[in-house]
């Protein structure tokens, strides 16, 4: 999901620089972060957040492309450990991508700070039907702003940072777009405007390792 669609950069900064990590040594790690596959509000343009929907066969072909992609870059993958989130769109990427790379598709751990940005009354709901003063709090302060009953980037953030925190040991990890932002944002120790810039595509696969980011693409295609 996009939590700003459509809206223009834009950044209120926080006097605190709270941003700034001062956790523990999960930079010393790497760490591969995927976000899931297609899944069917992706493709409807409705806003997933909390609720849920399938992966679709296109969805499907990333999951299994990035096990291929995975057991390449990464192996001995039995020397790494997974983490998900537990919505199922992101368990079932995480599952396919297991079979695929030659593991049982259990073994891996649900962590519900992996969950995608909260946006409370708007989830379900088309991005386009969506009043425009709503948008217009994003463009204006993208960091702090909330949909009704939900949360911000900046919460989002914070919750990530004590993810990290609890890190141990190079790591698989599938979750969405801002979390996926949050966590790269936390690693390279970014700004919130610099991590504002940044957006995941469906099933991308972003290698952290020694200070320094590599992407991979997904070339997945279903006919």
């Amino acid at each position: 999901m996009n939590s700003t669609k459509g809206a223009p950069r834009a950044f209120c900064a926080a006097k605190n620089n709270f941003w700034k990590s001062d956790m523990s040594n999960f930079r010393s790690f790497t760490l591969y972060v995927v976000r899931h596959g297609e899944c069917q509000h992706n493709l409807e343009d409705w806003v997933a957040s909390h609720d849920d929907s399938p992966l679709t066969p296109q969805g499907r072909a990333q999951a299994h492309e990035k096990g291929h992609l995975l057991k390449d870059l990464a192996s001995p993958l039995d020397e790494l450990l997974f983490y998900s989130s537990p919505l199922h769109r992101a368990c079932v990427t995480m599952e396919l991508m297991r079979e695929q790379a030659g593991l049982p598709h259990t073994g891996y751990r649900a962590d519900h700070r992996l969950m995608e940005m909260h946006t409370g009354d708007h989830i379900g709901r088309k991005w386009s039907e969506i009043p425009e003063h709503h948008h217009m709090a994003f463009r204006a302060d993208p960091w702090n702003a909330f949909r009704p009953g939900g949360e911000s980037q900046a919460m989002v953030h914070a919750r990530i940072g004590r993810f990290l925190a609890s890190i141990k040991h190079h790591a698989v990890i599938v979750t969405h777009g801002v979390t996926a932002r949050m966590i790269r944002g936390h690693y390279l120790g970014l700004a919130p405007e610099q991590m504002l810039e940044y957006e995941m595509p469906n099933a991308g696969l972003l290698r952290l390792s020694g200070g320094s980011e590599t992407y991979f693409k997904s070339h997945a295609r279903h006919a």
